[in-house]
């Protein structure tokens, strides 16, 4: 992986996203490009502005930065950065932020979002309209960064053996592979079906040819209640959400569901689909 992209509002900033999101720029020595969105989605599609920064944005004055706040939060991540050794780049995006970012991903290989990132004033739900776009409309796969972030010791990849699910196991897989010596933990939950023995064989010679520590889990009953219930007690972990995880994704695309869900478990999401 070369390109991950941090999607920020330009007028607020999230410090436990950055952390998240240099953590996964440092481990995969991957560039880290904060993308400041400083439109609103009220206003008319403008198009892709994707202005970098100068080179020498951190050498501005004071005042400047004080003119203009997105410097001084572009100012904040370029320091965070240059702190954890994670090379970074700058974009300040000024048309509509969902347009925007959705144009950014098609040539990314992921998109790190804050969970509460919206831009309309009048939106209480939770998430936003842009992150629910976001998350159904991205071109690269997406990780929902935690409230709080300590360190990742295993990978929770939610499984069911239908492509889709298998796709998301391998997108993570191939775009992560420093988490090979992490603890893979691959989730099935079934609703009163037996579990293939031959499907069984065949996943755990893949996962062990690419992770040193597999456990296979195996759950019984609704997928979206079960899943739940697991990762409520889960920590430093990551959830890679496949097929059974549509249910999880469709919780967290309900304003009714999405609070507890997230609060609750503050996991990072990595989210793929075709």
């Amino acid at each position: 992986m070369e390109k991950i992209l941090l999607a920020m509002d330009g007028s607020k900033q999230n410090t436990y996203a950055i952390d998240f999101a240099c953590y996964l720029a440092k481990l995969t020595q991957s560039r880290l490009t904060g993308v400041f969105l400083e439109g609103t989605s009220d206003e008319r599609m403008q198009g892709f502005l994707g202005v970098d920064e100068p080179e020498g944005v951190e050498e501005m004055t004071n005042g400047l930065r004080a003119a203009d706040p997105v410097l001084q939060h572009v100012h904040r991540f370029r320091e965070a950065c240059l702190c954890r050794e994670v090379p970074a780049k700058v974009h300040r995006d000024r048309g509509v932020p969902v347009g925007d970012i959705l144009l950014e991903s098609r040539f990314s290989d992921l998109i790190v979002v804050d969970p509460e990132t919206s831009f309309r004033s009048v939106d209480k739900s939770f998430p936003g309209r842009f992150i629910r776009e976001v998350l159904l409309a991205a071109e690269c796969p997406v990780v929902v960064s935690p409230y709080r972030f300590e360190g990742l010791d295993e990978v929770i990849f939610t499984y069911n053996g239908i492509s889709s699910s298998v796709f998301a196991i391998k997108q993570f897989t191939y775009l992560l592979p420093e988490f090979r010596q992490k603890k893979a933990v691959v989730v099935n939950v079934r609703n009163g079906e037996e579990v293939v023995i031959e499907e069984q064989y065949r996943m755990k010679e893949w996962m062990s040819a690419h992770y040193d520590e597999v456990e296979f889990v195996v759950l019984k009953g609704e997928a979206s209640d079960e899943l739940f219930g697991y990762l409520l007690d889960r920590k430093n972990a990551i959830v890679v959400l496949g097929a059974y995880g549509r249910g999880i994704l469709s919780r967290f695309l309900k304003p009714s569901h999405a609070s507890l869900l997230l609060r609750t478990i503050n996991l990072p999401i990595f989210i793929a689909h075709r």
